[in-house]
């Protein structure tokens, strides 16, 4: 029987400090894209479909992770990492709330 090589493809794990679901405005959040090997390139992403590559106008690179300094309603969604290749993370709802 052939043999099958399967499912090396690198993972990463997103994870959020505080670890909460429930924010609150002007509140901060880090997110961080804690991966398998550090050479994969993942990026943040979210529903929302505002441009969510950590940087100026939308949170602040520390690491491999993203800090939110003042989140605000709009900042609620589901966010998720993903590599250069299409592999995603597990995915984290966020919901801010005034």
């Amino acid at each position: 029987p052939a043999t099958i090589l399967c499912c090396t493809a690198t993972r990463a794990r997103l994870t959020v400090s505080p670890s909460s679901s429930q924010l609150f405005e002007e509140e901060s959040v880090s997110l961080s894209c804690e991966e398998d090997d550090s050479s994969a390139g993942w990026t943040l992403r979210t529903t929302e479909g505002r441009m969510s590559q950590c940087g100026p106008g939308w949170g602040k690179p520390a690491g491999s992770s993203c800090k939110i300094s003042h989140v605000l309603p709009l900042d609620s969604g589901v966010y998720w990492c993903e590599s250069r290749e299409g592999a995603t993370s597990n995915t984290i709802s966020i919901t801010v709330t005034g």
